[in-house]
């Protein structure tokens, strides 16, 4: 190979305008002090659950969020299950048109089983034809049951 020859160490000059100081000088960044407000004697929340000087790591927040995730999916998907219940039994029906005087309390009372509260009998009939209210139009077709 060839020869090596050796680096010179730099050492740097300074004139007497440049020279640094025989000690070093601490300057610290002007940084006005804010606080919020806070009235005498009070204390924050964080004071008093004494975590005021907590601080998460970005690993703390995602498991945080993962805990917060796991809490409410329950809720949510506990919300939207729906529960299928059995069909009722199959009540056999005559079609009927109502005709002008009739009402649907008199179709209850003709319906109603012994000892059957005719008030039931007339909620029985709303819910077999859909009905909101109990009042009736001539010529309206409604499903009797039959006995």
């Amino acid at each position: 190979m060839g020869d090596v020859i050796p680096l010179r160490q730099y050492t740097p000059t300074y004139g007497p305008a440049y020279a640094p100081s025989p000690r070093p000088v601490a300057v610290r960044a002007y940084r006005p002090e804010v606080r919020a407000y806070r009235p005498e004697g009070a204390r924050s929340v964080a004071d008093r659950l004494g975590v005021a000087g907590l601080r998460l790591t970005r690993r703390g927040r995602v498991v945080l969020v993962m805990l917060a995730m796991l809490l409410v999916a329950p809720m949510v998907t506990w919300g939207a299950t729906a529960v299928a219940s059995s069909p009722g039994e199959p009540t056999e029906v005559r079609v009927h048109a109502v005709q002008p005087g009739e009402t649907l309390w008199g179709f209850a009372e003709e319906v109603a089983r012994p000892g059957e509260d005719v008030r039931h009998a007339v909620s029985r009939l709303q819910d077999l034809n859909e009905m909101t209210s109990g009042a009736v139009r001539v010529g309206q077709l409604l499903l009797l049951p039959e006995h």
